[in-house]
């Protein structure tokens, strides 16, 4: 039996900590986000009688003595946003462990599951290693793989690994408390690092080859805010979108519907094939299956928008210069 704090955020923390309980394990305190995600955790915790923390900064003195107090054998980090540091990571004697929903040491850092989608990746990894003071780069104790199917979504695989995260848990604080745990140093040299996604990222180029919008578009459909485009001057959400790669290569309009298929949506042409919308929303409209007449254009063509643009940047300055010639000779 460990005596442990949880560091974390969503399901699948909320699961990992009730299954360390029933199998003898004793939370001695619970950390959350300041801003957490979803109130699972936090609902956990109480529900466990476990003490409750949400320090804006984890390594701040007096947390860390707060959580020094609690006398933790191990600590245990799921989801959780801030970057531990010393002093705190040595606050339990068999340090902290991270389970991260990456294949170390490729995948280091943000929104994983969503880049390991848009990467076409056929396979995702589900690891397990202690924290030192740099970004996902302490020795691996334990790692898992999960295949990706062509059409899995965010959605799908998030759901995949939130089940099998207490699993991988389980293993890795059991190996710790047998003494079992063998440490295996990454290489860093082979390493990959990802940022957060962040507002912007989710817009489609129609440009693109058709594989990497398929990708882009099941990355971040739900839970994700959805992939973006326009029709004329209205916003489109794409939820869900189809590309086999046996479809063939021409060269056309890219954001031009070039065919319909009776109820299951239009195909929209990409830089090198076409594309099957599926479901999409339209303005503030309900998702729904596209039905938009043969020629129907989507996106912003950079090479015809942009003398527009100009033109309409030249006419406002020359109506500001003749709006202020009027204000010098006293004019309304």
């Amino acid at each position: 039996m460990l005596r442990f704090v949880l560091l974390g955020d969503g399901a699948w923390a909320a699961r990992s900590l009730h299954r360390l309980v029933q199998e003898g394990h004793l939370p001695v305190g619970v950390v959350v986000r300041t801003h957490p995600s979803t109130s699972e955790l936090a609902d956990a915790a109480l529900s466990l009688g476990a003490p409750l923390l949400a320090p804006a900064k984890v390594n701040d003195p007096p947390i860390v003595e707060r959580i020094r107090s609690l006398g933790p054998d191990l600590g245990i980090s799921i989801a959780y946003n801030q970057i531990l540091r010393f002093p705190l990571l040595e606050v339990p004697p068999h340090g902290f462990l991270n389970f991260h929903a990456g294949k170390l040491p490729n995948y280091r850092g943000r929104n994983i599951v969503n880049w390991a989608l848009l990467n076409g990746e056929s396979e995702i990894g589900v690891t397990a290693h202690f924290v030192d003071e740099g970004i996902d780069t302490g020795d691996i104790v334990l790692q898992k793989t999960l295949a990706v199917g062509w059409t899995e979504t965010y959605g799908d695989l998030l759901g995949r690994i939130v089940a099998l995260m207490p699993d991988l848990v389980s293993e890795a604080v059991a190996l710790v408390a047998d003494g079992r745990a063998e440490r295996r140093p990454q290489a860093h040299v082979a390493a990959t690092y990802f940022a957060g996604r962040e507002e912007g990222d989710e817009w489609l180029d129609w440009r693109e080859s058709s594989v990497v919008l398929h990708n882009k578009v099941r990355a971040i459909t739900r839970p994700g805010p959805g992939a973006r485009t326009v029709m004329g001057d209205i916003p489109v959400v794409v939820w869900s979108a189809y590309f086999d790669p046996s479809w063939p290569r021409y060269l056309a309009t890219p954001g031009q519907v070039v065919g319909r298929i009776s109820g299951e949506g239009v195909l929209v042409k990409s830089g090198d094939s076409h594309l099957l919308l599926k479901e999409v929303q339209v303005g503030d409209g309900p998702a729904a299956v596209p039905a938009w007449p043969i020629g129907t254009r989507l996106g912003v063509d950079p090479v015809s928008t942009l003398p527009a643009l100009l033109q309409r940047l030249r006419s406002l300055e020359e109506r500001l210069a003749e709006a202020l010639r009027n204000h010098e000779r006293g004019r309304p």
